[in-house]
């Protein structure tokens, strides 16, 4: 089987509601690119990849013209389950991360379907419904409104676990986790993710606070260049530190287990694709770590083909982020993707399971 053509095609979908996080975080749409791959047989493999200019450099047009000018004429002619070849090919182009996992996604879409397998089955485990968390985005009138949020979301959707933007305001992180927990009840997991901007007195004094609150972890509650600090943060509180800005390849992923700071490791298939993301669990494993699945916003497509890597790992022990799509206008997603009982609900079919609506495609692509 041979990969004879390669597409990378941007497209806008509005969010329902304005996303922020961070100091400067802001987004009211899904500006992405999805990665088509067309193999001999006549099989698609799809991939996504999210253009996060602020995060890793990358814009739609930036990732377009890659895989366009680049990557494609480089994989033209590939075989999709001759994995090493493919990516000691891809090793060659430096940075691009989301560029080139939505392009290593959407092989390893497409190798699962020239098998007859589901991707799961693929990447060795068993496709099974995945738990997934809801991320509660700073973008709020006031407390009351971010409280209902939440309880709005667990009798929709089933969905009782939350992740809580945090960072700039301590008080109000706080009282917020506190309103929270009184809402939800004890069998909530909740958890924030800070984006770097706690100093390191201020994330031990503040992390120490909500752990009176059943806090389960916090995701980079300060500057991942901080080094030995982030080390003092982490042995100043009994929450475990959960790892994203500071590892995005697998190199970064083996400082931060050998410098001993972190307790969870995050994965995001859309940064480091399937054959990064399975080394950087198996090296976490290694270490005693339990892994959790962010998604760094993606649509339904990312958030399949993350599902299906989560459901293939038992080291992927935390809820998944991958609601993301229930926060859309629409998706390209020929069937709707299906969150009940606070799970993912993945198609048992072969390859990811991420079949794109046509006329959806027409409807929001974008044409430069």
């Amino acid at each position: 089987m041979k990969v004879i053509q390669i597409e990378a095609i941007p497209f806008r979908i509005p969010l329902k509601k304005a996303s922020r996080w961070g100091a400067h975080g802001k987004r009211d749409a899904q500006d992405h690119v999805v990665v088509r791959i067309t193999s001999e047989s006549g099989k698609v493999g799809i991939g996504e990849a999210p253009a996060r200019p602020s995060i890793y450099g990358e814009t739609q047009r930036s990732i377009v013209h890659i895989v366009r000018d680049t990557i494609a004429p480089m994989l033209i002619g590939c075989d999709p389950l001759d994995r090493e070849s493919y990516q000691d090919k891809l090793a060659a182009v430096p940075w691009n991360p989301t560029a080139k996992a939505a392009i290593d996604t959407a092989l390893h879409d497409l190798a699962a379907q020239e098998l007859g397998v589901n991707l799961a089955r693929l990447l060795g485990g068993q496709l099974k419904p995945v738990e997934v968390s809801w991320m509660l985005s700073l973008n709020f009138n006031d407390d009351t409104e971010f409280v209902r949020e939440a309880m709005d979301v667990r009798e929709r959707y089933g969905i009782r676990a939350f992740k809580i933007k945090a960072g700039s305001d301590p008080a109000g992180d706080i009282r917020r986790m506190e309103m929270l927990r009184r809402a939800l009840g004890d069998d909530a997991l909740l958890f924030i993710d800070a984006n770097q901007l706690y100093a390191p007195d201020v994330a031990i004094r503040t992390i120490r606070a909500m752990e009176h609150f059943g806090l389960a972890m916090a995701e980079e509650p300060v500057a991942v260049t901080l080094g030995s600090w982030r080390k003092k943060v982490a042995d100043a509180i009994a929450t475990p530190i959960l790892a994203d800005d500071s590892v995005f390849s697998l190199a970064e992923a083996r400082r931060e287990l050998q410098d001993g700071a972190i307790g969870v490791m995050g994965i995001k298939i859309a940064r480091t694709g399937m054959y990064e993301s399975m080394r950087i669990a198996h090296a976490a494993e290694a270490f005693g770590l339990p892994c959790w699945i962010g998604s760094q916003g993606v649509s339904g497509i990312g958030a399949v083909a993350s599902a299906q890597f989560a459901a293939a790992f038992r080291s992927v022990t935390y809820p998944a982020d991958l609601s993301t799509p229930l926060k859309q206008q629409d998706d390209l997603l020929a069937h709707p993707i299906d969150i009940r009982d606070g799970k993912l609900h993945v198609p048992d079919v072969p390859g990811a399971g991420a079949e794109i609506d046509a006329d959806k495609l027409a409807m929001y692509r974008l044409d430069w």
